[in-house]
């Protein structure tokens, strides 16, 4: 009758499900994929993040069709209405929590996500094991389980993480390597011609050249094994003026569509060390990052205990500072973080965390301002990735559920591991504002008794500081923080 679902069965891929094989249950069914604007433009994203997506959607169509499946591909239109059209729908399990009430409402069937080592029945029972978390212990049962950089029941080279030797900044004499670069053929060239008439974006799509096939990921994992990890360990906490990506792979933004896969990562890692092309310590290092650390996350999130959007551990309230939209500001470190993101949708995870992420905390910004625009700033941003890492990891807003004691730094630190500070306007020992902010923050939480272990190196160094010097620290906080927001 008219106006009757389709009975025909149908496969849903939502972008950031990519596969290059779809799942079993995908079999004899044609494949759905749809550009719906609305969620698209929920949130002002990047201009290449959207760029980036779409193309990857349509050239992901274009694949399968070649390779013989039926493609039911869809532009402009709300997913929402397009599930009213089918009776018969399967897809693999979203990793963003907010689709999955659409998806119930028409009766999609779900089926595992190949992503993962760990499916989220199994990390719910042993969470169950250890009901205060920590990535050590999982990342050592998860080697043992899988056999992952293992030898027998020990780990390869005899230890379990090499973090001691990879904290080198870059030497004097550093020289950036070329980023790998994808020119975009005639399908992104007309996604972006389509996105520059969008209103309200962040940035531009000019430049863009970020990887939207398999082909691309592909082309993107050979080139870090060979030119990057090798010197990956050594150099993952590293930033510079010069060089944005240094020794990091860019893998996130092809993981997380699933152009390519974690395994597919991990594999070529080991292959490499195996072959005597990169050191243990830069592969157990980039390994955890992908096996460990990204799965871990994911599934912290998912089966935290509390409220992502409330929770607020260090009742922080203060709005995020204007510059954080422009990357207009005195501090060097922070201008040049803040305008990589704003220009490219880019930044690796120690500017994330370390400069982005101590500011934002030391400063007292209330925790969900800060996630927001992390979600709306990075191409590789997504609900599941960024909430954990930012108001867990990042703000300790969870009260410790993902880390296990606020990251806090002052200058000093930025100093040692970067080039930032040399022209900068401030003082790095003096008058820098990473150090006014990092005292004031001890000195506010130094009898919080949450606190006390997990700041208790920080802490040690606060205790010769005395009373005038504190004093010193709160007067020039307090003027530093009306100009933030005027």
């Amino acid at each position: 009758m008219p106006g009757s679902p389709d009975p025909r069965p149908v496969h849903l891929v939502l972008g950031d499900q990519l596969w290059a094989r779809p799942p079993a249950a995908a079999a004899g069914r044609r494949l759905l994929m749809v550009e719906d604007p609305g969620l698209a433009t929920r949130r002002a994203y990047h201009a290449r993040k959207l760029v980036l997506v779409w193309s990857a959607m349509r050239h992901y169509a274009d694949e399968r069709r070649a390779e013989g499946w039926d493609i039911d591909y869809r532009i402009g239109e709300s997913l929402d209405t397009v599930l009213a059209e089918f009776a018969d729908i399967t897809a693999i399990r979203p990793r963003e929590a907010g689709i999955r009430p659409l998806l119930a409402r028409h009766g999609v069937v779900l089926v595992d996500d190949p992503g993962w080592w760990t499916s989220p029945e199994d990390f719910g029972t042993w969470l169950a094991r250890h009901p205060a978390p920590r990535m050590e212990n999982y990342w050592r049962d998860l080697r043992r389980r899988t056999g992952l950089l293992m030898d027998g029941k020990q780990p390869v080279g005899g230890r379990w993480n090499y973090d001691d030797e990879n904290r080198k900044p870059f030497p004097k004499n550093h020289v950036a390597l070329p980023k790998p670069s994808f020119a975009p053929d005639a399908t992104t060239r007309a996604v972006m011609d389509h996105v520059r008439t969008l209103p309200g974006l962040i940035g531009t799509v000019d430049g863009f050249d970020l990887p939207t096939t398999r082909t691309d990921a592909l082309a993107l994992l050979a080139d870090f094994v060979a030119h990057r990890l090798p010197w990956f360990g050594p150099y993952e906490d590293a930033m510079s003026s010069t060089d944005p990506i240094g020794y990091h792979s860019l893998l996130s933004i092809p993981l997380n569509l699933s152009l390519i896969s974690p395994q597919e990562c991990v594999d070529a890692a080991i292959a490499a060390w195996r072959a005597g092309t990169a050191p243990i310590a830069s592969v157990e290092a980039f390994v955890r990052q992908i096996a460990g650390w990204r799965e871990y996350l994911f599934h912290l999130w998912e089966q935290f205990p509390g409220d992502w959007e409330r929770t607020n551990a260090l009742e922080q309230e203060r709005p995020l500072p204007a510059f954080f939209w422009t990357g207009d500001t005195s501090m060097r470190c922070l201008s040049i973080a803040l305008r990589r993101v704003l220009e490219t949708g880019y930044g690796h995870h120690i500017e994330r965390l370390m400069v982005i992420g101590n500011f934002a905390l030391m400063a007292g910004v209330r925790p969900q301002e800060v996630n927001a625009w992390f979600h709306q700033c990075y191409v590789d941003a997504y609900e599941w990735v960024v909430t954990p890492n930012v108001v867990g990891m990042s703000q300790y807003a969870d009260g410790g559920w993902v880390a296990r004691k606020p990251y806090v730094a002052s200058g000093a630190y930025i100093d040692r591991m970067s080039d930032y500070c040399k022209g900068c306007a401030h003082d790095p020992k003096t008058d820098c504002p990473f150090t006014v902010l990092y005292w004031s923050f001890l000195i506010d939480r130094e009898h919080d008794p949450r606190l006390r272990e997990p700041l208790m190196r920080n802490l040690f160094g606060l205790a010769r500081k005395d009373a005038d010097e504190r004093a010193r620290w709160i007067a020039a906080r307090a003027r530093l923080l009306p100009t933030w927001n005027p």
